[in-house]
């Protein structure tokens, strides 16, 4: 009974935020022809990326177009409710510069690319200025172009600056708003590839579009453009969306290597009509005589279906049915995949269970299968919780839920395979000196992670407060791009609210001082988490290590201290035999220490530790000595509109003693943990 109704919260909460609004997600690590229009000279690679110029040979210069449309439209407005949706777009470019009639090859680059979005899945345009996107004149009333131009090269009649930018176009290749690209991200050698990220938002309900773009893949906090504009009257209610790229006499190849797309906001689509309506009718009429010599068999079956359905059963398929979620795989499927949970084919294992590696056969897909324990604490709650969030989740930096089974109790999820493994075991445990993680690939890690954070606190339709921030949680690819995982303890928080959710759960460590205090977590005992990760890669140690020397145990008084002492340099990773960038050591280690920062209102936002770490913003100035954290007694208060908003059994809180007005950070220290280990 107590399983039904916790299922039953957690759907209806989840309905809530989905009812909303129809989600619509793509996520392409890689093109294919199956899965795109391919117009021009546009064609998919051997590996995977989508080229939207012939590869002509050198010598033989032409101008030449190429585009390529996703296979299916997307839906950008709702022409009942008169709603425009919301979207984001990821994608990362690279441009091959090549020169032709050109004196100097450092500037013999194409015309520009696009991100565009058509009316008409077979409408392509023409080349060079044109970027393979617009025309002379749109002869078709009907057809409704929109697109985000990357333009290298100045034309005066579409009123071009004499400067690389990017560019909002409406019907025609003329900007309504154009900006400079900053640096000159495609001004290489001839022949040099030069690898570019772009992140396009648009917020349906302020009718705001930004675009933002960087060489590497960290999102800037400021955009390159950011204009309001209205895109109801402007384009379709389904669009077909893709890239195009044009060239002259100077030749560049463009290629488009992943791409994500996201779309929120608009009322899911009803079907049906007048003539469908009365046929439906005509043939519930036609059907009464074999309905009701039928009646009393099919009333015994549905009663002894009901006795023998579970609660379980019904709420799987409200899951299923909800917009959005992965594949579902039953238990026996998955077991194949893993050739029956084989000890030859485990990955790990924690407190909540085993994580497999297997092959799902319908998809030739390696994938990462998580059990759960039959003893383990994710229960029917927290399961639900990992399914509903990460599903609605799209960002490069987490990892990717691909399918889910729950079947007798059993508890599975299915997640793609990051090659490299968890962030703890690479740094911790290399397989080798020569796989020691590099200074370079822990800044990339470190980056990658506070994109994921930021995404998840700032980025997302409402706050996600992931609550289990650490280094096993984090995953690597082949080039040592962190992905967040194990979103079994996370929360969703509206915006709106004040972002707090109960229930002390985590690992030594990781945990804010003031969680165990208050039983409350915010998106700032995330940033807690971020900080000992960040430390941690900096140093090559854990956390908490219970066999380094009692002052030594906690990593982030260590630090601190070394700090005070002048001994900074001291704590860095001897693996990495000086092989680093002393500013950016110092970069990370004062981030660590600032988001370590026992005080909570003190630590820095994720927004604000990304634009650190892109360099847009300065390092804020850190304690020369740890500070002591005080709370004050109001703060430990755990109110009962807390417990019916989370819906949990038990909370654990750490009651403040008799007669002190007061809570110091060495009471934390001593402070015996009741916590819940999670994989």
């Amino acid at each position: 009974m107590v399983s039904c109704e916790v299922n039953l919260w957690v759907l209806s909460r989840l309905t809530k935020v989905l009812s909303k609004a129809q989600n619509f997600s793509i996520s392409a690590g890689s093109f294919s022809e199956d899965n795109m229009i391919l117009l021009n000279g546009a064609a998919v690679t051997a590996t995977g990326s989508l080229s939207l110029i012939p590869e002509l040979t050198r010598g033989n210069p032409a101008q030449a177009t190429g585009l390529g449309y996703f296979h299916k439209p997307v839906q950008l407005l709702d022409k009942k409710t008169g709603t425009t949706g919301s979207f984001n777009v990821w994608f990362k470019s690279n441009q091959v510069p090549e020169a032709y009639y050109v004196e100097n090859a450092t500037y013999a680059l194409g015309d520009g690319m696009t991100l565009c979005f058509s009316s008409r899945s077979g409408y392509s345009g023409l080349l060079a200025k044109y970027l393979g996107f617009f025309s002379l004149g749109v002869s078709d009333p009907g057809l409704k172009l929109f697109a985000i131009e990357y333009d290298t090269r100045p034309n005066t009649e579409f009123k071009d600056p004499d400067y690389d930018h990017v560019g909002i176009d409406l019907q025609n290749p003329t900007s309504v708003v154009f900006a400079n690209t900053s640096v000159n991200i495609w001004r290489t050698g001839k022949g040099s590839a030069v690898n570019f990220y772009s992140w396009i938002d648009y917020n349906g309900e302020s009718k705001v579009l930004e675009v933002r773009i960087a060489t590497e893949n960290t999102r800037p906090l400021t955009p390159a453009l950011n204009h309001s504009v209205d895109l109801y009257n402007i384009i379709d209610e389904d669009m077909w969306m893709g890239f195009s790229a044009g060239t002259g006499d100077s030749y560049s190849y463009y290629y488009i290597d992943e791409w994500d797309f996201t779309s929120w906001g608009l009322p899911k689509r009803t079907t049906g009509s007048s003539a469908s309506i009365g046929l439906i009718v005509g043939c519930a009429v036609a059907g009464v005589v074999v309905l009701a010599s039928a009646l009393l068999g099919l009333g015994l079956f549905l009663y002894i279906r009901r006795r023998r359905k579970s609660p379980e059963d019904k709420s799987c398929k409200e899951l299923q049915s909800l917009v959005g979620m992965p594949d579902y795989y039953t238990y026996k499927q998955l077991s194949m995949a893993t050739n029956a949970f084989n000890e030859a084919s485990k990955l790990g294992q924690g407190g909540f269970g085993c994580v497999y590696q297997g092959i799902l056969p319908s998809k030739a897909l390696a994938v990462a299968v998580k059990v759960m324990s039959a003893d383990s604490k994710q229960g029917e709650k927290e399961f639900l919780a990992e399914v509903s969030i990460i599903t609605q989740l799209r960002h490069r930096n987490i990892v990717q839920l691909v399918g889910w089974s729950r079947e007798k109790g059993r508890f599975l999820l299915v997640y793609e395979l990051v090659a490299k493994g968890s962030l703890d075991k690479a740094l911790f445990h290399p397989q080798s000196p020569e796989a020691v993680l590099t200074w370079k690939q822990r800044v990339k890690i470190i980056s990658g992670l506070a994109s994921a954070l930021d995404y998840l606190h700032e980025g997302w339709m409402q706050q996600v407060i992931h609550r289990d921030v650490k280094s096993s949680n984090v995953m690597l690819d082949n080039e040592f791009t962190a992905k967040l995982g194990d979103f079994g303890l996370a929360r969703l928080v509206d915006h709106s609210r004040n972002a707090t959710t109960t229930l002390v759960a985590g690992t030594h460590g990781y945990i804010a001082p003031e969680t165990t205090v208050t039983g409350k977590y915010t998106n700032k005992t995330d940033v807690y988490g971020f900080g000992a990760v960040a430390l941690e890669v900096v140093t090559g140690r854990k956390a908490c290590d219970f066999s380094e020397k009692e002052d030594d145990v906690n990593l982030v008084d260590m630090v601190w201290r070394r700090l005070g002492s002048g001994q900074l340099i001291s704590v860095v990773d001897r693996r990495l035999e000086g092989k680093f960038e002393i500013d950016e050591i110092e970069m990370v280690v004062c981030l660590g220490l600032l988001c370590s920062h026992p005080d909570p209102k003190s630590r820095p936002s994720m927004r604000h530790v990304v634009q650190v770490l892109a360099g847009d913003a300065p390092v804020p100035p850190v304690p020369g000595t740890m500070p002591s954290a005080t709370f004050s007694p109001s703060s430990h208060t755990i109110t009962i509109q807390d417990l019916q908003d989370e819906t949990v059994a038990s909370v654990g809180v750490f009651k403040q003693p008799t007669g002190s007005s007061s809570y110091n950070d060495s009471m934390f220290r001593s402070f015996v943990f009741s916590v819940t280990e999670v994989f």
